[in-house]
């Protein structure tokens, strides 16, 4: 949205309140330094806080009537720095990064400017906060640049907003990571993963379940977790994990329904994301799900009859459980479940069952064949599909009681031939109607996409297929030109694995062009951008030296 009037700049930041939480000599923990600074078209004063610092929150007063664009111009030092940010209206706070360093040229001796948000401004405070919590960040904030908006703007940009032909993204977030990263211990912390996706072209997010029997949410069918009686930890995230998710516990609070509340509320489906594998893990961790403990049974063979660490869905109680733990999900509210095959597979190898069966029909013994023997491949591909009919029917089941349709989704390998040596069969899923929607993903096989092979196996079918968007970071343009090549291949939108606070969410240089992947007829006529949702300004000095030639950074 191009603007033509003046901006309003807030770039002396030692106005915020209380001024007993500032201080201009030197770092102090508690406190956030206050260092003035001269750059391209702005001075004033910028607020910093070290790592360890635990600054407090500051109100910044803004004294503005009616509707602007809100950029924020964050330094990062040589350190990446994340500043959370609110309106004194908003639900919590979003997290800002400093911009991705890969792409941008003397990012240590620029200040970067960030596109926030549109918001009426009317009676309103920034709130300004430090991410203190779990693996904590150094936080940085230079000014606040606040761009008018007209009546005949704000108009489009509310009619913009109430579009939903543009919905056509879909977000992945583990639920792990930010919980290992930030340690989250309340709602409004939660809420933090999914409120940058409000007034964007995200349509659904795919919430992490957890892997085997170990979740990520208070559940009555696996078991949190929480990691109980573990105290020497392999990593200092995991123990923050652990302890984010006993102190969430013992406050009743749910993350899994709490983030279904609060997406719901945006106007965002959830759907809640299984992986497929994932039952246990090797020592020095040795942790094996209860489900895994119990039931050695029902584990994968391999040909030469080793047991392999995996549940096999050939077996139909390990295909109860795992269909109870989804109904549960969607019991809870969630609008459909995704299952994530890129992840944990194989999910069936040589056992008793498969090899007893393929037998019986060729005559032969599978273990005696090629692995990718297509005989071979079909018949395994027969027992997921058989699982996929049994979960289709049971998410009919749960949706016809509450009178609702619940989605089923697959993410899976590239190309669909390649999913077949994994026992997906994915055209079948397609023509029975099993999966509402497909995501293509690189994760294995080859790095670039077939979106081809996809729209030949769902042709003729109600399945929708979704190009998934890696690698994680990219500057804007190629977003934009990936984007525009997917959507000329005939997908029904994009998909963004690992959409979370510190691969994508905050970082707002590339989140102002992700946001709004979903207008496919726009996308050709944008310049890279539309308008200048990131720009660098070059920083001339800073607490009085010199940073934009002979910078003292040379020496470092």
């Amino acid at each position: 949205m191009p603007h033509d009037r003046p901006a309003t700049f807030i770039s002396d930041l030692s106005q915020c309140t209380p001024a007993s939480a500032l201080v201009t000599d030197q770092p102090r923990k508690g406190h956030w330094q206050v260092i003035p600074y001269e750059a391209e078209g702005v001075s004033g004063k910028m607020l910093v806080a070290g790592v360890e610092c635990n600054a407090p929150t500051l109100n910044l007063p803004l004294n503005l009537q009616g509707w602007y664009a809100i950029h924020l111009g964050t330094w990062t030092h040589w350190v990446d720095s994340m500043v959370k940010v609110k309106l004194t209206s908003d639900a919590c706070f979003t997290p800002v990064a400093t911009p991705t360093p890969d792409w941008h040229n003397n990012w240590f001796s620029s200040i970067g400017e960030v596109f926030w948000k549109y918001a009426d401004l009317t009676g309103q405070e920034l709130l300004i906060s430090q991410m203190s919590t779990g693996l904590s960040w150094r936080a940085n904030i230079a000014y606040v640049r606040l761009e008018p908006l007209s009546p005949a703007e704000v108009a489009a940009l509310q009619q913009e907003r109430a579009r939903a032909d543009t919905k056509r993204l879909i977000a992945y977030n583990d639920a792990w990571s930010f919980v290992y990263s930030r340690a989250p211990t309340t709602k409004e912390e939660i809420w933090e993963e999914v409120e940058p996706f409000r007034d964007t072209d995200f349509k659904t997010l795919l919430w992490g379940l957890g892997e085997g029997s170990a979740t990520l949410y208070l559940s009555q069918v696996g078991e949190l977790m929480e990691r109980q009686g573990v105290d020497d930890f392999q990593r200092i995230g995991d123990r923050h994990a652990a302890e984010s998710f006993r102190t969430l516990k013992r406050q009743g609070i749910d993350p899994l329904r709490t983030v279904i509340d609060h997406a719901h509320s945006m106007g965002l489906e959830l759907h809640g994301s299984y992986r497929v594998g994932g039952w246990s893990v090797p020592p020095p961790e040795h942790s094996e799900d209860r489900f895994y403990r119990q039931h050695p049974e029902w584990r994968c063979v391999d040909r030469d009859g080793r047991s392999i660490s995996r549940m096999s869905y050939a077996y139909p109680g390990v295909q109860e459980f795992i269909i109870s733990l989804l109904q549960e999900v969607v019991e809870r509210g969630a609008d459909g479940v995704n299952l994530a095959f890129i992840r944990g597979v194989p999910s069936v190898l040589y056992e008793p069952p498969l090899v007893a069966g393929f037998q019986g029909q060729y005559g032969q013994d599978p273990r005696q064949l090629a692995e990718d023997d297509p005989r071979w491949l079909q018949y395994k591909a027969g027992w997921i599909t058989s699982f996929m009919r049994l979960l289709r029917r049971k998410m009919d089941e749960v949706g016809k009681q509450q009178g609702r349709h619940i989605q089923v989704s697959a993410t899976v390998m590239n190309p669909v031939a390649y999913c077949l040596t994994f026992g997906l069969d994915v055209a079948t899923w397609a023509r029975e109607g099993l999966v509402d929607f497909l995501i293509s993903n690189p994760w294995h096989g080859p790095p670039e996409l077939d979106i081809a092979s996809f729209m030949a196996a769902t042709q003729d079918t109600t399945c929708q297929v979704y190009a998934e968007m890696l690698p994680r970071k990219m500057p804007p343009e190629e977003y934009r030109q990936r984007a525009m090549a997917n959507y000329t291949l005939g997908v029904a939108g994009l998909a963004f694995w690992d959409t979370d606070t510190e691969n994508r969410l905050a970082l707002k240089d590339q989140w102002s062009m992700v946001r709004r992947l979903g207008h496919e007829e726009q996308l050709a006529g944008w310049t890279g951008d539309q308008w200048p949702a990131y720009r660098q300004v070059p920083l001339h000095t800073l607490g009085g030296h010199t940073m934009d030639k002979y910078s003292p950074y040379w020496s470092a």
